[in-house]
C-alpha cells in the first residue's frame, strides 16, 4: 500500500543528477509522492546544499566534476552529515563491483536505472524510517551522555562480565583521582576494599532494573578510603551486557552522624556521671546518718553516762562499751572510704585487686567468675593504666549482674610485652548490637568502658547476640616502664 503525500510531508530529498531529463523525472516522482525536493547538477553543488540539511540524498554516480562515490565519502567524513541517508542511482555503472564500491563507500542503497517509481519510493521511505529511528536512538544516547557527564555523582560504566571500567564521568575522576585513561585499566575490584562482603555488587542486573548495594569501602588513587553507596542499573552497549554504577560518597555524612552520636553519648555519659555523683552523695549521707552517725550518737550518750557515773566500776564498764563503739565507728568509716577509693591497687597491685574484686562479686551475686592473669608485664604499668583496667572489669561485672542473668563469667588478661588483651565473656542473655546505636542511653556502661579504653590508647569491641552471651575485648598498647 502506497504512502499518502501527507505521510511524506516535511521530508526533504536532495536529488543530484547532471542529466536534466533524468533529474526532472526523478524529482517529479518524489514531489508527486509528497516530498519536498532540492536539486543539484554537480558534486560541488551537492556538497554545498548538504548544509540545507535534507533528510535524504539521491546521488548519481557519474557527475561532471567528481564521482558520486567521492561525494558520498565527503558526506560521511563530515560530522554534521555523517548519518544522512544516501541512495546511489546509476544507468552506466551497474556491475557488481560498482555496487560494492558504492555500498562500501558509505551509501545506504544502490539502484540501477531505469528504476520503477514504486521501487524508488519504497527505498526512500525505508531509509527515511531507518533514519528516523536512528535519530531517535541518537537523541536518546545524547540525552544519556548528557545525564552521564553532567551527573554530580560519580558514574562508572562496567563490563557486564569482567567488571572492567569502560567509561567514567568527570565526577568520578574528581572523586577517585584517576584520569579517564587510568580508569580504563582498572576493574571494580581495584577500587573496593577486600573487607566488602562478597556479593555487595550484583553479578548481573537483569532481574531488577535498579539495585542498591550495602555500604562499601572504595579506595582513591591517593589511598584514602571512602564510605560509598552504589546504585546499579543494567545497560546494553554495542549489543553487550554492561552495568551503570552511580556512586554516592557517604564519608562526610557518616562522619557527621558519628560525631552527632558521639556528642549524644558524651552528653548522656556526662549526665550519668552527674547522676552517679549525686547518688553517691546521697548514699554517703545516708550511711553517715544511719551508720557512723548512729555510732557517734551512741558514743556521745556513753560519754555523758561517764560524766554522770559515781563509781569507778561503772566508769570502766562504760569505757569498755565506748571502745567497742569507737572500733565499730572506725570500721564503718574504713568501709565507706574503701567504697569511695579502694587502696587495694596501691597496696597489693592489679592482680590481687582483680582477684579480690571477682571473689567479692561471686560471693555477692552467686555467679562463677574464672580469672586468668597471663601478662606479667601488667604489674609494671602506671597506676592510671591499672586503674583503667580495674574499672573496666568492675563495670563489666556490674553489667553482668544487672542485665545478663549469666551463670558464668570468664576474665582473661593476656598479650605480650607490647600489647594487652583483656577479654570478659559471659554466658548470659546477650543483646543485639544494633541497639547500641538505636538506644545508646541503655548501654552507657559499655560506652563508659569504651571511653576508658580510648583514653589509654586502646580499643573496645563488643560481640553479642540475643541468647548467646556477650564478649568484651579490649586491646591496648602497654606503656614501657620508666627507668630510674
Amino acid at each position: 500500500m502506497a504512502a499518502s503525500p501527507a505521510e511524506n510531508h516535511m521530508s526533504t530529498i536532495l536529488n543530484v543528477d547532471d542529466t536534466d531529463a533524468q533529474r526532472y523525472a526523478t524529482s517529479r516522482v518524489l514531489r508527486h509522492a509528497g516530498f519536498e525536493v532540492l536539486e543539484a547538477a554537480t558534486g560541488k553543488r551537492a556538497l554545498e546544499m548538504v548544509a540545507d540539511r535534507p533528510d535524504l540524498i539521491i546521488l548519481d554516480v557519474n557527475l561532471p566534476d567528481m564521482t558520486g562515490f567521492e561525494v558520498c565519502r565527503r558526506i560521511r567524513a563530515n560530522q554534521t552529515s555523517t548519518r544522512l541517508p544516501v541512495v546511489h542511482l546509476s544507468a552506466t555503472l551497474v556491475s557488481t563491483d560498482a555496487r560494492v564500491t558504492g555500498l562500501e563507500g558509505g551509501a545506504d542503497a544502490y539502484l540501477i536505472q531505469p528504476v520503477e517509481p514504486e521501487e524508488l519510493l519504497a527505498t526512500v521511505r525505508t531509509l527515511l524510517r531507518s533514519r528516523q529511528a536512528e535519530e531517535t536512538l541518537w537523541q536518546s544516547e545524547q540525552q544519556y551522555r548528557l545525564f552521564f557527564e553532567a551527573n554530580p555523582l560519580a558514574c562508572c560504566i562496567l563490563d557486564g562480565s569482567s567488571n572492567a571500567v569502560l567509561a567514567v564521568n568527570e565526577a568520578a575522576v574528581q572523586m577517585y583521582g584517576y584520569s579517564r585513561q587510568e580508569f580504563t585499566s582498572l576493574a571494580l575490584s581495584d577500587l573496593e576494599d577486600g573487607r566488602n562482603a562478597p556479593g555487595d555488587a550484583p553479578a548481573t542486573c537483569t532481574e531488577d532494573p535498579s539495585l542498591s548495594s550495602p555500604m562499601q569501602k572504595h579506595k582513591t588513587r591517593e589511598g584514602k578510603w571512602l564510605d560509598v553507596e552504589v546504585l546499579w542499573a543494567p545497560l546494553r552497549l554495542a549489543g553487550k551486557e554492561a552495568r551503570l554504577a552511580i556512586v554516592r560518597d557517604m564519608t562526610e555524612r557518616l562522619e557527621r552522624e558519628q560525631a552527632q552520636r558521639n556528642e549524644e553519648i558524651r552528653q548522656l555519659l556526662l549526665q550519668r556521671v552527674l547522676q552517679v555523683q549525686e547518688d553517691e552523695r546521697q548514699r554517703i549521707a545516708r550511711e553517715l546518718h544511719d551508720g557512723a552517725g548512729q555510732l557517734m550518737t551512741s558514743l556521745l550518750v556513753g560519754l555523758r553516762a561517764i560524766t554522770d557515773a559515781r563509781q569507778l566500776k561503772e566508769v570502766k564498764l562504760q569505757a569498755k562499751r565506748l571502745r567497742k563503739i569507737t572500733s565499730d565507728t572506725i570500721t564503718e568509716l574504713s568501709r565507706m572510704a574503701r567504697g569511695l577509693h579502694s587502696r587495694i591497687l596501691e597496696d597489693l597491685g592489679l592482680k590481687q585487686a582483680l582477684r579480690r574484686l571477682v571473689d567479692d562479686f561471686s560471693l555477692a551475686q552467686k555467679i562463677q567468675v574464672d580469672l586468668t592473669f597471663e601478662n606479667a608485664a601488667l604489674l609494671n604499668q602506671p597506676s592510671r593504666v591499672q586503674l583503667g583496667i580495674y574499672r573496666i572489669v568492675q563495670e563489666a561485672l556490674t553489667n553482668v549482674a544487672r542485665h545478663s542473668r549469666a551463670k558464668q563469667v570468664i576474665v582473661v588478661l593476656a598479650g605480650d610485652e607490647s600489647e594487652l588483651q583483656l577479654i570478659i565473656k559471659d554466658n548470659g542473655d546477650g543483646f543485639e548490637l544494633a541497639n547500641l546505636l538505636q538506644r545508646p542511653s541503655e548501654h552507657l556502661g559499655i560506652e563508659g568502658m569504651r571511653q576508658r579504653a580510648l583514653m589509654m590508647g586502646g580499643t573496645l569491641e563488643i560481640d553479642s547476640k540475643a541468647k548467646r552471651g556477650t564478649t568484651i575485648t579490649v586491646q591496648m598498647p602497654l606503656v614501657a616502664p620508666v627507668e630510674d
